[in-house]
């Protein structure tokens, strides 16, 4: 069964919003918002947003008006996935959720829908008995609103790695509480 959640209005008046989890019908729209928000997240074919859902055990959308407005995709630890940034905080860390991208559309932006997902993964994370939530954020290419973002949800960096020329990224975490 799929949950679904009425989200405050935060951001216009008469547009009904609901987070629920990601299915199949959503990739097509997760994956316009996905490759609309580069740098901030990497390109993705349709394949490869497809393999990163069938390993997630919880990823989310925010619908607003029947159309993605927000997403965030997760991964939990001991997964075979390949992306460098997940393999490194894998060696590094066990029992964890890890935020493999989140992505909120241009018109929707500074309206908490960032929050209220973040918020969701870590009702889910602290479920499930996780411990820390981890990410990373580019900081070359620059991303200085997810820097403050997260910075402004608490979440502490950690250390920073080059990938390579003009690829840089910060890893962040936050320790999940019990309770």
């Amino acid at each position: 069964m799929v949950e679904t959640y009425e989200l405050s209005k935060q951001f216009l008046e008469n547009e009904h919003l609901l987070m629920r989890e990601i299915r199949d019908e959503d990739v097509d729209g997760v994956l316009k918002l996905n490759n609309a928000s580069t740098p901030a997240v990497n390109e993705l074919t349709k394949t490869e947003l497809e393999n990163i859902l069938k390993m997630s055990h919880k990823s989310w959308i925010v619908e607003r008006d029947g159309v993605v407005a927000a997403a965030l995709l997760t991964l939990e630890s001991g997964e075979s996935y390949q992306s460098d940034n997940y393999t490194w905080l894998d060696n590094q860390f066990d029992n964890y959720c890890y935020v493999d991208r989140i992505m909120v559309d241009v018109q929707a932006k500074r309206n908490g829908l960032g929050k209220q997902l973040y918020d969701m993964l870590e009702t889910y994370a602290k479920a499930i008995g996780a411990e820390v939530l981890l990410c990373e954020v580019n900081i070359e290419p620059p991303n200085p609103q997810s820097l403050s973002f997260h910075n402004d949800l608490g979440w502490e960096p950690f250390h920073d790695r080059e990938h390579g020329p003009g690829k840089k990224v910060r890893y962040f975490k936050k320790p999940i509480s019990a309770g």
